[in-house]
C-alpha cells in the first residue's frame, strides 16, 4: 500500500480528464447526456458527505469528490454550448427519477452499506443513458474521463487498508462502469 496522501493526486488527474472532455464539447465533437451529467455531479457529492460522516478517510474520499466536481463541470460548459446534447428522451426522465429516488433512499437508510448501496444505484441509474449511448452513439463519447477515472480508482485501491465493502464499492464500481463505457466508444473499432 502507498501512503493515502498520495490518493490528493487523484484530483488534478480527473481534472485533466474533464478539461479534455470539456475541450471536446467546446470542439463540437463531443455532446454529453445531460441528464447523466447533472445526477453524475450530485451522486459523488452527497457520497463524499455521507462518507465523511461514516468516517471514511479524507484521503479516501478525493477520487470521489472530483467524480462528483468534475461532471458539476460539464453540465455548466453543455448548457452554455449549442452544439451540446440536449434531447432528453422519456427514458433519460425515467433514469433520473430512479436516480433522484436513490439518492432519497440512500440519504434517509441509516445502515451504511445499504445506504451505500443506494448511492451505487443512483449513479448507476443515472449513467445508463451515457452507457448506451457509447454503445450506439460511440462518435458522442470521448474516452478521456472515464479513462482517467479508471485511473484514479487504481490509484484509490493503492491507497486502501481495509478492504471493506464501504472503502471498495465505489472504486469498483466506477471501473466497471467507466470500462463499459469505453469499451461502448471502442466496441466497433475493436470487433471489426
Amino acid at each position: 500500500m502507498i501512503p493515502d496522501y498520495i490518493s490528493y493526486i487523484t484530483i488534478p488527474i480527473g481534472l485533466i480528464g474533464i478539461y479534455l472532455y470539456i475541450k471536446e464539447i467546446i470542439l463540437g465533437k463531443t455532446r454529453p447526456n445531460i441528464v447523466t451529467w447533472i445526477f453524475w455531479s450530485i451522486a459523488p457529492l452527497v457520497g463524499v458527505f455521507i462518507n465523511y460522516k461514516s468516517g471514511v478517510s479524507i484521503s479516501l474520499l478525493a477520487s470521489t469528490f472530483i467524480a462528483g466536481f468534475g461532471p458539476l463541470l460539464v453540465v455548466l460548459f453543455s448548457i452554455f454550448n449549442k452544439n451540446s446534447y440536449y434531447i432528453i428522451t422519456k427514458f433519460d426522465i425515467l433514469c433520473g427519477i430512479l436516480s433522484v429516488l436513490s439518492i432519497i433512499l440512500w440519504i434517509t437508510t441509516k445502515n451504511v452499506i445499504l445506504s451505500l448501496s443506494f448511492a451505487i444505484f443512483a449513479d448507476f441509474t443515472a449513467g445508463l443513458p451515457t452507457i448506451i449511448k457509447s454503445w450506439t452513439h460511440s462518435d458522442t463519447e470521448s474516452h478521456a474521463p472515464y479513462s482517467i477515472g479508471i485511473l484514479n480508482q487504481i490509484i484509490t485501491f493503492l491507497v486502501i487498508t481495509d478492504f471493506s465493502y464501504i472503502n471498495t464499492a465505489f472504486p469498483i464500481y466506477f471501473v466497471i462502469a467507466n470500462g463499459v463505457i469505453i469499451l461502448g466508444i471502442y466496441h466497433k473499432k475493436l470487433f471489426k
